[in-house]
């Protein structure tokens, strides 16, 4: 019975074999049939993707090979004096700056890339997406938005530290985020008695009818931008033509600044058109409401132009009182005034004369918001600049712009503000800029009268200054007379 049962089994085996060697073969050609099939198809595909890189290779899409160069690279080839006309500053202070924000250039360029680190047992095992041409340094970031806003070419920049167009265009708002989030930086009129004390002290120092009071000059000027679009005037609250400036012809931001006597900006603000008064665009500042609570310590003042009220902490100049042999006393305390209040127009020309982007208009295609985050950025770097030049104790000539700066605005479609030197002091002012604001536009004839009930003159610190020069004989000087009349 075994035998019988071993044979029969091993017939049935054979036969099984055969029927699986069919089966197998067959396999073989389907799976020989499906990889060439994915072959072709393949090479189909890297074929076309051949094509499409070629394509975006000629159209400048894809990632070139560059080498970047540092920022002492630059230093080496242009030397110290090329180096301070060209970032407006001397290589130590680019360094001390540098290490000032290069924290903050590093934490606002991971924000906007959306970076989140994750993975490993101390979450710090994950790694950014490699790129192409290797990591920017953020010393070469800072430097591309200097050279930006002292009015340089993006194109011009990248071909000088070889990084792409829109790797500039990012490094300047990095930067403007670290500077605006740096809490030395910030500008804000000061609480202290003691330094609104030192500030007057500046101001009586220069002042030739020796004024005392004076702790800051006030005045307004005309950011220049190009026509919002109706998206952004909308996000802004307003229209438009609201922008518009009529005796400039502008589009623009009203900017209130108070200064010290050495150009230093103490207060900043943005909070209106290019139509609004500076009556109005103070008045929606938060120095203003500072002011009205007490703000101005031991009777000191701020000076400002007529476009201001005059109040307890607001001093302003006489109107209609110019060859008028009747107010003789008051033409000449106006000249005294003049001479502290020019302060602040020769800040906004060392502002706009520093940093040449202000003398073009700003493109619409930069959101109000970073406009005005742009501008707060520009007079904190202004400020460094000078306490810098204070303190390395070197005058900067900043008559002495490189030629390419200027040729780059004055081929913008808009054109470019000339700075004329219009001073006594010899500080090139933007006088395109200057005065762009109507007295009290926008403000009613009977908040006027309401305001002259309530701040008699005889009560307020212009009297005290005009009596002190009526009671000395102060004098508007004779030059000075003979250019009023022409």
């Amino acid at each position: 019975m075994a035998p019988a049962l071993s044979t029969s089994f091993h017939t049935t085996l054979t036969a099984t074999d055969l029927i699986d060697d069919d089966i197998i073969g067959f396999s073989s050609k389907m799976i020989a049939n499906v990889a060439e099939m994915h072959y072709t198809q393949r090479r189909r595909r890297c074929r076309g993707s051949a094509k499409q890189s070629l394509r975006w290779n000629r159209l400048g899409r894809k990632a070139r090979p560059r080498e970047h160069r540092s920022v002492s690279d630059q230093y080496i080839a242009m030397g110290p004096q090329y180096f301070r006309r060209a970032y407006r500053m001397a290589y130590e202070s680019f360094q001390r700056l540098h290490e000032l924000l290069e924290d903050g250039i590093e934490r606002a360029r991971l924000n906007q890339r959306g970076y989140e680190v994750k993975g490993g047992r101390e979450g710090g095992s994950y790694l950014p997406p490699p790129i192409p041409n290797g990591k920017i340094e953020r010393s070469v970031r800072l430097a591309c938005a200097l050279r930006y806003f002292a009015g340089g070419s993006p194109y011009d920049i990248m071909g000088k530290y070889f990084i792409s167009y829109s790797e500039v265009l990012e490094s300047v708002w990095y930067v403007v985020q670290a500077v605006n989030e740096l809490q030395i930086f910030d500008i804000k009129y000061p609480e202290s008695a003691e330094e609104q004390r030192k500030i007057a002290r500046q101001f009586q120092s220069v002042s030739s009818a020796n004024f005392n009071i004076c702790a800051g000059a006030i005045d307004g000027i005309l950011i220049w931008i190009k026509k919002p679009t109706s998206t952004n005037a909308n996000r802004a609250g307003s229209g438009q033509m609201r922008f518009l400036c009529g005796r400039k012809g502008k589009f623009g931001l009203n900017c209130q600044a108070v200064s010290d006597v050495r150009g230093r900006f103490l207060d900043i603000s943005i909070g209106y058109g290019g139509s609004s008064s500076d009556c109005l665009a103070f008045e929606a500042s938060s120095l203003y409401q500072r002011c009205e609570n007490g703000l101005m310590k031991d009777g000191l003042v701020l000076f400002g132009d007529n476009a201001y009220l005059n109040t307890q902490y607001m001093a302003t100049p006489y109107t209609n009182v110019s060859g008028n042999d009747a107010q003789k006393t008051k033409d000449d305390y106006n000249f005294y005034h003049s001479q502290l209040r020019i302060r602040i127009e020769c800040a906004f020309g060392m502002l706009v004369q520093r940093w040449g982007i202000l003398r073009t208009a700003i493109p619409h295609t930069i959101s109000l918001t970073r406009i005005v985050a742009l501008v707060n950025t520009l007079a904190r770097l202004h400020n460094f600049c000078i306490s810098e030049s204070d303190r390395l104790k070197s005058k900067e000539n900043l008559q002495n712009r490189l030629s390419g700066d200027v040729q780059y605005m004055m081929e913008n479609e808009d054109g470019y503000v000339e700075l004329r030197d219009s001073s006594e002091h010899g500080t090139a002012v933007p006088t395109g800029l200057l005065n762009a604001f109507e007295p009290f536009d926008g403000v009613s004839e009977n908040l006027l009268r309401q305001h002259r009930y309530n701040n008699p003159e005889n009560m307020l610190p212009r009297y005290m200054l005009h009596q002190l020069v009526a009671d000395n004989h102060y004098r508007r000087p004779v030059a000075n007379i003979r250019r009023n009349v022409d």
